[in-house]
């Protein structure tokens, strides 16, 4: 009797563990996940006020929103210290630390979304501006506005100090008591070529990669990939079609996101990041291999299809080729598409949604609060297909 009834106790376990794991996994296919930027970013004189925080949060629980994805370090950090030994972002803590009591209140998971290999703090420039990249004319990304965008400011993804200065800036936010996760953004290079529906209105002419939007060739990299080929890359003719090279700048963010999931992962925090809409788009255009980075928990490719000038089925063949990338490379995350709430119009939600989901999709993602809340009855058709999504 005694023996039934432990076997029975063990049986009774392993089936609350086992419903355990079928709700979780249930729950992540169905995950819905939001971008939160704009608001809470240096872009901002202020930060949010309680206010906008309390009515952001309450209308994304309202609507089926599960996780949110807060931007706390963005291109235009407000701090302009002199400071070139203390690199602590004092800014992004306090927005964390603001915003912590709506996530809890309303029972939202919370991941803090740093810009990663786009960097532009003052103090960081002038302290160290060998950390940053160069182009194939050798022009640091420091002296150049690239695209005329002020925050288009590079590291160097393969210096090994870059990678030690980022680790830093993840820890100081993964140890924050409360938050979920930590999401890398803009962990790539600069782009070599841009998304083809931007090319008209950046006023830029893009056939092929041209050495000014060309990186890295700094002192490091060249040394570096010369000891390894005996090539120095500034000599190639025709650098996107020398196989090595490429593969250099590939694995060099590959290891650095790799690296930067681990020290994530020393906190207990989930590992994510966003990347570009598919794999073969994103080597293309900014060096990016992603179904590569193998320590990642999440990956979010921003399948944004109107700037590849993509029909809206082209969010399925995107999300399906990351997908089988990542079981190719073993990946030990799953991939989550993004959807841009301005390119996903109120009356094609659940269209949008399906297309993602047939590419294999867990979960998905949308950007932005912001966005939603600007277009009329957004919240409320996004709440009738989120409410459908979760029951299949």
């Amino acid at each position: 009797m005694k023996f039934f009834l432990n076997s029975l106790g063990i049986l009774l376990i392993a089936s609350m563990i086992l419903v355990s794991c079928n709700e979780r996994q249930t729950n992540e296919k169905t995950k819905v996940w939001a971008w939160f930027s704009g608001s809470l970013t240096s872009t901002q004189t202020d930060s949010a006020s309680d206010e906008q925080l309390e009515y952001y949060f309450a209308k994304a629980k309202e609507t089926g929103i599960d996780a949110i994805i807060l931007e706390v370090h963005g291109g235009y950090p407000k701090v302009d210290s002199t400071d070139t030994v203390d690199f602590t972002d004092y800014e992004a803590i306090d927005i964390i630390n603001k915003t912590l009591p709506y996530a809890k209140k309303y029972g939202i998971e919370l991941h803090v979304w740093l810009w990663t290999t786009n960097r532009c703090e003052k103090n960081l420039r002038t302290a160290h501006p060998d950390w940053y990249q160069v182009n194939a004319e050798g022009n640091s990304c420091l002296n150049i506005k690239l695209y005329n965008r002020e925050h288009y400011r590079w590291l160097c993804p393969a210096r090994p100090e870059a990678l030690e200065y980022l680790k830093h800036r993840v820890a100081e936010l993964a140890k924050i008591d409360g938050i979920a996760g930590v999401h890398l953004d803009f962990i790539r290079y600069p782009d070599a070529i841009l998304p083809y529906g931007l090319h008209e209105s950046r006023g830029v002419v893009q056939d092929k990669v041209y050495p000014l939007w060309d990186h890295c060739y700094c002192d490091f990299c060249r040394a570096n990939f010369k000891s390894q080929t005996g090539i120095d890359p500034m000599t190639l003719e025709n650098p996107t079609e020398n196989a090595e090279w490429m593969q250099y700048r590939w694995d060099a963010i590959t290891k650095l996101t790799n690296a930067l999931a681990q020290e994530i992962h020393r906190y207990g925090k989930v590992a994510t990041a966003a990347v570009f809409a598919s794999p073969s788009e994103s080597r293309k255009l900014v060096r990016q291999d992603w179904t590569k980075f193998v320590e990642l928990d999440v990956i979010f490719p921003m399948i944004y299809h109107k700037f590849y000038n993509a029909e809206d089925a082209w969010i399925e063949t995107a999300t399906r080729e990351g997908v089988d990338e990542m079981k190719v490379n073993q990946c030990n995350g799953y991939l989550c598409s993004g959807l841009f709430a301005g390119h996903v119009p109120v009356d094609k939600i659940d269209e949008m949604i399906a297309y993602a989901t047939n590419g294999g999709s867990t979960g998905i993602c949308f950007f932005s609060l912001e966005g939603i809340n600007k277009t009329p009855n957004y919240w409320e058709k996004l709440k009738e297909s989120i409410i459908k999504y979760k029951k299949k």
